[in-house]
């Protein structure tokens, strides 16, 4: 079963407090109403990139040892 997030009041765009700004702000990262997807592809999607940035990472640390392995002098230190 997936569940479904709660949607903001459209009600508070026509307020003329401050209020008003607060919910621009909220609906602005509020990505279940613009894509009506549900919290657990949304998971789904945050746990993607996590995994996505941790290769990049992981890939430009690799790339740099293995040119300090390529430009070192282990063989003078012997």
């Amino acid at each position: 079963m997936a569940l479904k997030f709660l949607r903001f009041s459209l009600g508070l765009a026509q307020d003329p407090t401050t209020r008003r700004i607060w919910f621009g702000i909220a609906t602005a990262h509020d990505f279940e109403s613009h894509d009506d997807i549900t919290e657990e592809h949304l998971y789904q999607n945050i746990f993607a990139s996590h995994f996505g940035q941790l290769a990049i990472i992981f890939l430009w640390t690799s790339e740099n040892l293995f040119h300090v392995a390529w430009q070192g002098n282990f063989e003078s230190w012997i």
